[in-house]
């Protein structure tokens, strides 16, 4: 619940503070503020669907398990890409991704289960792998998947993705939670 904590704190300042409000009601700051109110509904609506369906689960049916599981990767991206925007619509720079290890590592196992070759982040001299996440992948608490190394090793990485989704959220509220922070020092009370 941290990133919707953070995002309602967000929400709130800004209605509460007549100066915020006029900085994005200005016409010249019309895309901050489109960029605003589009990131703080994606935020919500993404954190929600995620919360919703970690209590539900994945299906049993396999081929509907496979659909959930790629719309909650395709949410979390959304997630991240509406934080970037709220981040360069209030801070007014780009948001350095790079150095956020949980994000990246979310990131980087969605990208893993695409199963495309991965040798664009390594160097040449490593292996080419390539990944295949089949139907029957497991759960939140035990993600299976299959990882084939150049020449011919096939092994089977278990992910926790719950723990994995949990690090990034704790990671994705602090940038909120920075955001809040340069709000109430750009627009402070009356």
């Amino acid at each position: 619940m941290c990133i919707s904590k953070a995002r309602s704190a967000i929400y709130d300042f800004f209605h509460r503070s007549e100066k915020c409000q006029a900085f994005f009601f200005n016409d010249q700051n019309i895309e901050k503020y489109s960029a605003y109110y589009t990131s703080m509904y994606l935020i919500q609506d993404t954190h929600e669907s995620i919360c919703m369906h970690r209590i539900k689960g994945f299906s049993e049916d396999s081929l509907i398990a496979y659909i959930e599981f790629w719309g909650v990767m395709q949410a979390i991206v959304i997630q991240q890409d509406s934080i970037s925007e709220l981040f360069n619509a209030i801070i007014g720079k780009s948001l350095n991704t790079k150095i956020l290890k949980n994000w990246q590592k979310l990131r980087l196992f969605r990208n893993t289960c695409a199963g495309h070759p991965a040798r664009k982040d390594r160097p040449k001299t490593l292996p080419l792998t390539r990944t295949f996440m089949g139907r029957t992948f497991g759960n939140y608490d035990e993600f299976i998947y299959e990882k084939w190394e150049s020449p011919n090793e096939i092994t089977h990485p278990r992910v926790n993705l719950s723990a994995l989704i949990d690090s990034y959220e704790k990671e994705a509220a602090e940038i909120l939670n920075l955001i809040l922070s340069k709000m109430k020092k750009q627009w402070p009370k009356s």
